[in-house]
């Protein structure tokens, strides 16, 4: 059956897109399907006719052939929903469904809350209307709504799994859950229309009633194929009036107060989420402090030749702590550049290094699984997040360039 090759998440993703901006009535009409009356796909809290968005979208995915009729394949369980949860999307069954799927209205939690309040699951649960009890895990979408709430701990309990959390600054370095079932939520959560909203704490007793503090909503960066998933995500700089502005001034002021004029920033698909400064030999303190750290001597080549020894910041955006020593690499000049380039990366929990493909053949190939040299005193070795960001920022480049 020609059905049966619809297997492109982002051809269902193209029709839903197309329903939402036509209206149910016009699309229905336009492809002549009737409306859905046993399942309905679910995305983003809205609910679809699936038969009519599974014939389009293979249509989407091959344009020679064009969309599916409804003559063409059943509507039941058996075919579309069987292949469209296979793809990772799910139901919802016609009793579920409103009355009126062109008059809903979806929620935006966000709407609802205040950031920078402090609240509990039980206090959600009264906020959201809901006894759903999916509220307790880490990663919650409540129903009738185009939001999803994460649920983060930095330091968890012994009788949890110790995933590598933490926010620092604008910037979250999150692990998902194990079973990776909600992944698809997090990376695809602007093309299905939701919101990230993030409720944080240090540990369960922070706050009263194990309550978190909600920080807002923010965005997709990108993320490293793990078991689970590690995500960096930040803050979303819509929520907060003229954030992107303050941070651009912040390091135009940096910039002035050290005569170093290097600006660098991350790209994501839709907009500037993080902006920095790259500085080499200037920021004298940050050199420094880096300098006495590593006892003025290459982190990984053991070059003690000062004039070619550079302050490499391991990423380049956290918020006020950029500058930390924590943050900092002693690398001789061509390795920091190769560095920032994401063609070397340092492996955040083995401390081994990794280079890109295209060194391979070249003089840097004796770097390859080398073990980073650690300053003597702890409280100046590389933070584990911020190698975590770099490592997880070099895997999506060489996954994009494979």
């Amino acid at each position: 059956m020609a059905f049966e090759r619809l297997d492109d998440r982002s051809a269902v993703l193209a029709a839903v897109d197309e329903f939402d901006r036509l209206g149910r009535a016009a699309f229905l009409q336009k492809y002549g399907f009737k409306e859905a009356r046993g399942y309905f796909l679910q995305i983003g809290g809205k609910l679809y006719d699936s038969t009519a968005i599974a014939g389009v979208a293979y249509g989407k995915q091959y344009p020679a052939h064009g969309p599916l009729k409804a003559a063409d394949f059943s509507g039941g369980a058996a075919t579309v929903r069987h292949r469209l949860e296979a793809l990772g999307f799910e139901f919802a069954r016609s009793d579920d469904a409103p009355s009126d799927l062109e008059d809903r209205r979806d929620t935006r939690v966000s709407e609802l809350l205040t950031i920078g309040g402090v609240y509990t699951r039980a206090a959600l649960k009264r906020i959201l209307d809901t006894s759903d009890a999916t509220i307790n895990t880490g990663v919650f979408r409540p129903k009738g709504s185009n939001s999803v709430l994460l649920f983060v701990t930095e330091s968890k309990t012994a009788d949890r799994v110790q995933y590598v959390d933490k926010l620092e600054g604008d910037v979250l370095h999150w692990q998902g859950q194990s079973s990776g079932r909600t992944d698809s939520l997090i990376t695809e959560h602007r093309s299905r229309g939701l919101e990230l909203l993030v409720f944080y704490r240090t540990k369960k007793s922070e706050h009263s009633g194990a309550a978190f503090r909600y920080e807002g909503p923010f965005d997709y960066v990108t993320h490293a194929e793990s078991s689970p998933t590690s995500f960096l995500l930040a803050r979303n700089i819509d929520a907060a009036e003229g954030l992107d502005v303050a941070i651009e001034a912040e390091a135009e002021a940096q910039v002035e107060a050290s005569g170093v004029f290097n600006p660098s920033s991350f790209e994501d698909a839709r907009k500037k989420t993080l902006t920095a400064i790259v500085m080499r030999q200037g920021q004298p303190a940050f050199r420094n402090a880096l300098l006495d750290a590593y006892e003025r001597r290459c982190a990984l080549t053991h070059c003690d030749i000062e004039e070619v020894l550079e302050a490499a910041h391991i990423t380049r955006y956290l918020g006020p702590k950029t500058n930390d020593v924590q943050n900092g690499l002693l690398l001789r000049a061509d390795l920091h550049t190769l560095y920032d380039r994401l063609l070397i990366a340092i492996d955040p929990m083995t401390h081994e290094v990794s280079i890109a493909p295209q060194l391979k053949r070249s003089e840097y190939s004796e770097l390859e699984g080398r073990v980073l040299r650690l300053p003597a005193n702890p409280l100046h070795r590389p933070s584990i997040h911020a190698l975590h960001t770099h490592w997880m920022l070099v895997q999506s480049d060489r996954e994009r360039d494979s």
